[in-house]
C-alpha cells in the first residue's frame, strides 16, 4: 500500500509489519520545513502506533535525508519457541568405533584412546523443555498470535543411565566410561589398571571394559566381552575383546602372542603374534607375524611395511610397503576362505536331497490318501510319521537355504570387489592370493592393484 502527500510518500507492506517513508524536498522558506511532529502526525493519521523508530525519524529530519525511502516503523513478528534439548555436563565424545587415522595413515592414538569417565550416580545431563513461543505486534498495533510452543525430545535411552521421576536429570548408574552410538547413550562397565598389568595384578576376566594404563607383560591374559585399551605395550600374551582392542605402544609377541577381537583391531606395530578380528586390522608396521581380518587390514602409515608375515583381509588389504629389497617372504591374501565355498556347495547337496525325500513322501501320501478312502484307521498313524517327517525336512531346508542366501551374497561380493592395494612400492618374492588364485611378484613394483579379471589376477596401476 503506497500513500502520498505534498511532503512524504509512505509504503506498507501487505503484512502491516514494515513502514517505509521518502520525504521530498520543498523550495518554500524554512517555515514550511519538514518537522518530527508532522512526521508523526502524519504516521498517527495513518493509524501507525506501534514500533514506530523516534531514531531513524530523527536521522531523516537532522540529515535532512530526502527523496530515498527509510523505515520509521516495524512490527514485531510472533515467534515459535525454542526446541527442548539436553544440557549435557559431561564430554560425550568417547572411544569411536573405528581409530583415528591421522592424514599419513597412521592412527592417532591419543584421541583413539581417551575414555570420557563417569562415576556412579554422576549427573550426566538436564534435559531443558521447549518453551513457548511470543505474540508479534503489527505496526497497527494488532496483537500476532504465537507461532506455538517448540518441539520436545524423546527421553534418552541407553544402558547405564537412570533418570528422576520427571525425566529431566539423568544419572549413571554405574561407574564407568560414556558411549555415543548416534543419540543412545551407554554407561560401559570399566576395569581400570593404573600401571602395569603384571603378575602381581595377575588376569582379567572381566564382564565390560578394560583400561590399562601401561604394558601387559608377559605371560597374562585379558579376556572381556568388551573393549580392551592398552595405552603402552604387549608381550607375549593373550587378550580377546568382544568387541575392539587399541594397543598404543605395540606388540612383541615372542611367537606367543595371540589377540582375537569381535571388532577391530588398532595396533602400533605387531611383531611375532597372531591377531584374529572380525572387523578391520589397523597397524603402522607387520613383522613376522600372522594377521587375519573378516574386514580389511590398512598398514598405511609412514612405515606401512609387512615382512615375512601372512595377512588376510577377507574383504581387501591395503600397505604401503610390502616384503623388502632382499626378497623376504611374504603373504598378502584377500577373498573368502575355500571353507565358504564348501560349505556353499555342501548346503546346496543337502537342500536338492531334502526336496526329493519331501517328493517322495509327498507321493506315498498321494497313495495313502486312495488307501484310506476304504480303510482309514489303518493308515492314519502312517499319515501322521510322514506328514511329522515332512515337517522337520522344511524345517531343515528353510534353515539350509537361509545360510546358504548369506553366503552366495558373500561369495558375490568377493569375485567383484576383493582386492589388494599397494600404495607404495611391492617386492619381489611376494606371494598374492586373491580367493585360491596365486600369483608372485617377480619384481618390485609401486603403487599398484591387484584385482581378479577372467578367474586371473591383473596388476593396474593405483592411478588407473
Amino acid at each position: 500500500m503506497t500513500i502520498d502527500c505534498s511532503w512524504c510518500t509512505l509504503k506498507v507492506d501487505n503484512s502491516g509489519m514494515h513502514a517505509l517513508m521518502c520525504l521530498h524536498a520543498s523550495d518554500q522558506d524554512e517555515d514550511h520545513l519538514i518537522t518530527e511532529n508532522m512526521v508523526m502526525e502524519f504516521l498517527t493519521s495513518q493509524k501507525i502506533t506501534s514500533g514506530i523508530s523516534q531514531v531513524a525519524i530523527n536521522a531523516m529530519i537532522e540529515h535532512v535525508m530526502y527523496e530515498q525511502y527509510v523505515c520509521v516503523a516495524k512490527g514485531t513478528a510472533a515467534t515459535r519457541g525454542e526446541n527442548g534439548y539436553y544440557d549435557f555436563k559431561k564430554d560425550m565424545h568417547d572411544m569411536k568405533k573405528k581409530p583415528l587415522i591421522n592424514a599419513d595413515g597412521s592412527v592417532d592414538y591419543k584421541n583413539s584412546l581417551s575414555l570420557a569417565l563417569v562415576k556412579e550416580g554422576e549427573l550426566l545431563a538436564t534435559y531443558i523443555p521447549p518453551t513457548e513461543g511470543k505474540p508479534g505486534i503489527d505496526i497497527y498495533g494488532k496483537i500476532q498470535p504465537a507461532l506455538g510452543r517448540g518441539k520436545e525430545l524423546m527421553p534418552l535411552r541407553g544402558k547405564g543411565i537412570k533418570s528422576d521421576d520427571s525425566k529431566i536429570n539423568y544419572y549413571a548408574e554405574f561407574s564407568g566410561h560414556i558411549v555415543m552410538d548416534g543419540s543412545r547413550i551407554s554407561i560401559e562397565k570399566l576395569y581400570q589398571i593404573n600401571g602395569d598389568l603384571d603378575l602381581e595384578t595377575g588376569n582379567i576376566h572381566f564382564d565390560g571394559d578394560v583400561d590399562v594404563s601401561g604394558d601387559v607383560r608377559s605371560g597374562l591374559e585379558i579376556i572381556t566381552t568388551g573393549n580392551i585399551y592398552i595405552h603402552g605395550h604387549v608381550g607375549a600374551c593373550k587378550l580377546e575383546a568382544g568387541k575392539c582392542i587399541t594397543i598404543e605402544k605395540g606388540v612383541q609377541g615372542k611367537d606367543s602372542c595371540e589377540i582375537k577381537a569381535g571388532e577391530n583391531v588398532a595396533c602400533k606395530f605387531v611383531e611375532r603374534c597372531k591377531i584374529n578380528s572380525a572387523g578391520n586390522i589397523y597397524a603402522d608396521s607387520v613383522l613376522d607375524s600372522t594377521l587375519i581380518a573378516e574386514n580389511q587390514i590398512i598398514v598405511t602409515s609412514k612405515v606401512g611395511n609387512v615382512v615375512n608375515s601372512e595377512v588376510y583381509g577377507m574383504c581387501g588389504v591395503i600397505v604401503k610397503e610390502a616384503g623388502n629389497n632382499v626378497g623376504t617372504p611374504t603373504l598378502l591374501r584377500t577373498g573368502l576362505p575355500h571353507e565358504y565355498y564348501l560349505r556353499a556347495n555342501e548346503l546346496t547337496k543337502a537342500i536338492q536331497e531334502i526336496d526329493q525325500k519331501i517328493n517322495s513322501f509327498n507321493h506315498h501320501l498321494e497313495t495313502l490318501e486312495s488307501a484310506m478312502a476304504s480303510d482309514p484307521e489303518k493308515y492314519n498313524d502312517t499319515k501322521m510319521q510322514i506328514t511329522r517327517a515332512k515337517i522337520v525336512l522344511s524345517s531343515s531346508r528353510k534353515e539350509y537355504s537361509d545360510e546358504l542366501s548369506v553366503l552366495n551374497e558373500k561369495i558375490k561380493a568377493d569375485r567383484t570387489n576383493s582386492f589388494i592395494n599397494i600404495t607404495g612400492t611391492v617386492y619381489d618374492n611376494v606371494r598374492i592370493y586373491i580367493g585360491s588364485i596365486p600369483y608372485l611378484v617377480t619384481e618390485a613394483v609401486k603403487e599398484v592393484t591387484f584385482r581378479i579379471h577372467n578367474n586371473e589376477i591383473i596388476v593396474e596401476s593405483l592411478s588407473e
